[in-house]
């Protein structure tokens, strides 16, 4: 089960399910509507829950989703992979970015795809790519995203623990969540790995092929602790 990031819509999925082979993957999109904290999101997904063995992957804000679901007893979650994901406030000037520049508007000024590449996809990202995420992002309704990044800017690790198995795959050259916040999941989390590929936050989307092969050597990790218990 794929949570998306921010936009919340699963566009920016395309390539890396395309990538995918040997594991069923399914992409459960964000409401539009309503609350946007992670305790109401997290009530959300838990209804659209499969009735069978899972693991959630969590991408970047969805991790606080994740996050909440772990400190429940979820029936069938079996794991879960964090991707550049945090469990409090990242970077809190990116995160109050909306406060001044709304992110719509942003998506349409001439630099726009100067500042996706910087913060987001990499440089290497070509223009297919950054249109995507513009229109990932002009999907998403504005008051949804600006209660995301609210939320985002408000996050906080409360010290809660969890033994549901975890694999972090961080990015190396994430822009948005510095390497310190893995920390963070080490205390909440008694069993799990980290895993890093090169690129930027946006990493299944800049790196799809090599993404796709570290979700499923994770899953195939996390069904291993299963199969052993």
């Amino acid at each position: 089960m794929l949570l998306p990031g921010m936009d919340g819509t699963g566009m920016l999925f395309g390539a890396l399910l395309a990538n995918i082979q040997g594991i069923e993957v399914m992409v459960l999109p964000l409401p539009d509507e309503g609350a946007q904290d992670y305790k109401s999101l997290s009530e959300y997904i838990l209804k659209r829950l499969p009735d069978e063995d899972f693991i959630l992957i969590a991408e970047s804000f969805s991790g606080g989703i994740a996050a909440q679901l772990s400190q429940q007893l979820v029936p069938h979650l079996t794991g879960i992979i964090f991707v550049a994901s945090f469990l409090s406030a990242p970077k809190k000037l990116m995160a109050h970015f909306a406060s001044w520049l709304p992110i719509r508007h942003l998506a349409h000024l001439p630099f726009s795809g100067i500042v996706y590449r910087l913060f987001f996809l990499g440089k290497d990202a070509g223009n297919k790519e950054v249109e995507l995420f513009r229109r990932a992002i002009d999907a998403a309704p504005v008051r949804a995203l600006k209660l995301r990044l609210k939320v985002i800017a408000q996050a906080k690790y409360d010290g809660f623990k969890s033994a549901v198995p975890a694999v972090y795959i961080g990015a190396e050259h994430d822009m948005l969540v510095h390497r310190r916040k893995r920390l963070e999941f080490v205390q909440a989390y008694s069993d799990i790995t980290f895993a890093e590929l090169d690129g930027p936050h946006f990493i299944l989307q800049a790196k799809p092929k090599e993404g796709a092969t570290a979700v499923v050597k994770a899953v195939r990790l996390l069904t291993g602790k299963v199969t052993k218990n």
